[in-house]
């Protein structure tokens, strides 16, 4: 008989255990970062609980964990709570992987953006603050600044007209290039300053400078830079991540239209969130930069 009870009391236990277990992942609520702040087109989105990815329109709720896909000739911004921006241009795909926010403290991002052109645009401005963005090859650690990307085919097509890059091998699958659109250390208009670091292969190139770009053009490569991208490359990256928006090298742009970005959304956000019903130095660098992969490499050096 007192065989029988203890028997009895380990299956409750384990049988109660197991149930905590099955339930727990489904019963949690997604962790909310922000909002589909910009649609156009046929932007779709993807999770752990949504297999087929399904459309969606402004003002859609984004988690952990949600991938974005955008198709031709469409565009998806998000905006997250710290005022951040990301945004993807036609035919990309984004996940976001992580994103926790202490409001006047701190806050740390994380997503991936396996194919297509997207621009990241910093928030506010707190004390300790990281966000990444990672490739298929490498991995962008962005401080305080706005950055454009592209990844894959398009990257490598852009790669191909730039002088700097002669002779290079890429992938046109996840090729990876890299612009900071600033603000950098010589930016006036009250911005933050910031930089970007782009690493892969055991190796970070630093982009401190508006236009400086970095490029990883395969995998286990490392990244090639800094280097000026052309007026070219930075209308065809324009391009790619919208044909209405206009060319930002030329000084002063930029200061105009990031509190833009950043200003419109910020209504529809904390109006989205309020109503939540439990469910944002001259030189380049001192030293010259090497392109290892340039047969005509006078040095020879990397």
């Amino acid at each position: 008989m007192v065989a029988f009870k203890a028997f009895s009391l380990r299956t409750l236990v384990l049988t109660f255990a197991a149930l905590c277990v099955a339930v727990t992942p489904a019963a949690s609520a997604p962790v909310r970062v922000g909002i589909a702040a910009l649609v156009v087109g046929d932007v779709r989105l993807s999770n752990a609980s949504i297999n087929k990815p399904k459309k969606i329109a402004r003002r859609t709720r984004l988690a952990w964990g949600d991938t974005l896909q955008t198709k031709g000739n469409s565009k998806l911004q998000i905006l997250l709570l710290d005022r951040s921006t990301l945004t993807i241009g036609s035919k990309a795909q984004l996940t976001i992987d992580r994103f926790v926010y202490d409001p006047g403290n701190s806050r740390t991002s994380t997503s991936t953006v396996t194919k297509g052109a997207f621009r990241f645009m910093s928030g506010r401005r707190t004390g300790n603050s990281t966000a990444t963005v990672k490739s298929p090859v490498g991995t962008i650690g962005i401080r305080g600044t706005a950055l454009d990307g592209i990844v894959g085919k398009e990257a490598v097509k852009i790669a191909k007209k730039e002088p700097f890059l002669d002779g290079v091998k890429s992938d046109k699958k996840t090729a990876t290039l890299i612009v900071l659109r600033g603000p950098g250390a010589n930016t006036r208009g009250g911005l933050t300053l910031g930089l970007a670091d782009v690493s892969a292969a055991g190796k970070t190139v630093v982009l401190d400078q508006p236009t400086l770009t970095a490029y990883i053009p395969r995998p286990g490569a490392p990244p090639i830079g800094p280097f000026r991208l052309s007026t070219g490359g930075l209308t065809k990256l324009q391009e790619e991540l919208s044909p209405r928006v206009t060319n930002a090298n030329n000084g002063g742009l930029l200061e105009k239209i990031v509190p833009g970005v950043i200003a419109a959304g910020v209504g529809l956000l904390i109006l989205t969130n309020s109503d939540d019903d439990n469910d944002t130095p001259a030189n380049p660098t001192n030293d010259t930069p090497t392109n290892c992969d340039n047969p005509n490499n006078p040095t020879g050096v990397c």
